[in-house]
Order: C-alpha cells, then structure tokens, then sequence
C-alpha cells in the first residue's frame, strides 16, 4: 500500500491484516514502484493524493513497466473524471474515502479473486437488480469512457435531457449513492462474468 498519511497506513493495513491479508506499506513513491515489480503482489492500494507526484503517475509507471497486479486507487477527493481516468489508466477498482473496513477487505478480495481467475470482462450484471435495457447499457459505457452528457447524445442521437433521464434510471436501478458510485459499481459489473 502507498500512502503518505502513517496514521492510514496503519488502519488499513490492520483492516486488511485481520481479513488475512500480508499487507506492507510504504510513503516513498519510487521505492514502492520498486518493491511492486520486485515482490509481485496480489494487489497493489494506492492513495490519489501524495506529496510530489499523484496516484495516477504511480499507477501510469507500474502499467508501463507491465505490473500486472490489480490496482486499487483510493481517495477522499473524488469525482467522476478523476475515476475514469483512473480506471482507463489500469486501476482496477476506485474506492472512496471514508470507507467501511468491510467494504474494503471486499473490494480488495474482489481484485485479488480476479486476478487469480483470470476473469475478464463481459457485460453489465447487477445481482438483485432490475436488468438495465440495451440503451441504458449503451449510455453506461459512454458514461464509463469518460464521454460528457452532450457527446453521449451526439453518438447516441439522443436528446441531452434523454441521456440525463436514462443516467437518472440506472442510478435508481442499480442502488448507486451518486455517479461516481454508479461508474464504480458498472465497472464491478464488467469485470464479473454474467
């Protein structure tokens, strides 16, 4: 785990520690790049923010030099762009601050799982959920690519408001707290086979 804050560390390598997990971390950005190409990890947390460069510089350095671990970025100052291009870049899964130690433990067992079984991605499934329509899963992956409401409705031939209706309908469908959550929640979804 890379964070500059010991305090997080500390939590949340005892979180992760008590879910089993061997957790080691560090606040020195170059000297984890070279411990995550040396030791080979399940998976990899990152902190978004860090003095001196960001999480996305670490994760664009560990994808170039071809780390293949899951990467998980967390952050307490999110947005949607910001996941996205997380995501794009090879993260993994985006988690936000604050989070349950339970939810984390999860979602770090879900990148490991992953890993471990080869899954790939496939389409939109949402257990429990009412099944999206084919627009709406159209709209999702616009959505997930980073494209803004008026170039979704250009590439769809749909109305702004249209494509706000049908963000609005997948937000409610699948339980998302807000659009990050609901990006966050889609890409789960792609990466679980149907």
């Amino acid at each position: 785990m890379l964070d500059d804050e010991p305090g997080i560390c500390q939590t949340i390598s005892s979180v992760l520690s008590r879910a089993g997990f061997d957790v080691e971390c560090s606040s020195d950005p170059l000297a984890f790049v070279g411990a995550c190409l040396e030791k080979t990890p399940s998976c990899i947390l990152i902190d978004l923010v860090l003095p001196g460069v960001t999480g996305l510089d670490v994760l664009r350095e560990l994808r170039s030099r071809a780390c293949q671990a899951p990467i998980v970025m967390i952050s307490g100052q999110s947005d949607i762009a910001t996941a996205v291009a997380a995501i794009k870049q090879g993260a993994f899964d985006f988690i936000e601050k604050p989070f349950r130690g339970s939810e984390l433990a999860s979602r770090i067992s879900a990148a490991v799982h992953t890993r471990n079984n080869g899954t790939t991605r496939s389409i939109f499934h949402f257990p429990g959920c009412p099944p999206l329509t084919m627009r709406e899963q159209d709209v999702l992956t616009e959505l997930i690519g980073g494209q803004s409401t008026a170039d979704i409705a250009a590439r769809l031939e749909l109305s702004p408001r249209t494509v706000e209706s049908y963000r609005a309908n997948i937000i409610r469908k699948i339980g998302a707290r807000n659009p990050v959550e609901m990006v966050r929640l889609a890409i789960e979804a792609l990466r679980k086979k149907p």
